[in-house]
């Protein structure tokens, strides 16, 4: 599947809610981007493996807690970008300096988005980082804004609740 087309599902008619649950799912569990979701107050909600091995918390140690890879001195700046995605904007920051878990500097390029209920209220954050320390690159950069908006539209088409369980998609009823 080219990454510029919009998402399409073969036989779309025959796709109900569980099944494209599960679709997303694969596709947050399998990406090597970490993909994270959080509420309005910036309590985790979601944490990828890839969110595990970038920044190194696990997901127990990630869900419901704030954002741990936002250090002391960026919460200035993250409340601002929070802000902006519960105005509903979606954005692309190419370079933000996080921490891991070990305390060590990372840089990532962040794609972030508000999440919307069905009726469209938004109900929390979606964020696709990538690790840009060594290397940072235009395409990296439209390849993760890229990626951020086929979640977003993966999303809209599941009806994403605002709720994970256990830190996982949940299959929702049709």
């Amino acid at each position: 599947m080219s990454v510029d087309r919009p998402i399409s599902f073969p036989y779309v008619e025959e796709i109900d809610r569980p099944s494209a649950s599960g679709v997303l799912t694969t596709l947050i569990e399998a990406s090597p981007l970490a993909i994270v979701t959080f509420d309005s107050e910036g309590v985790v909600t979601m944490w990828n493996p890839a969110a595990e091995r970038i920044f190194g918390w696990s997901e127990k140690e990630a869900l419901g807690t704030r954002l741990p890879f936002v250090p002391a001195q960026k919460q200035v700046e993250f409340l601002a970008l929070r802000r902006r995605a519960l105005l509903g904007e979606a954005f692309t920051e190419p370079e933000l300096h996080r921490r891991r878990a070990d305390g060590s500097p990372i840089v990532v390029s962040a794609s972030t988005a508000p999440l919307h209920r069905q009726d469209r209220a938004i109900c929390g954050i979606l964020s696709i980082l990538m690790d840009a320390t060594d290397h940072r690159s235009p395409g990296d950069e439209e390849a993760v804004r890229t990626l951020a908006r086929k979640v977003r539209e993966a999303l809209d088409f599941v009806y994403f609740s605002g709720k994970v369980k256990g830190g996982r998609l949940r299959s929702l009823p049709p």
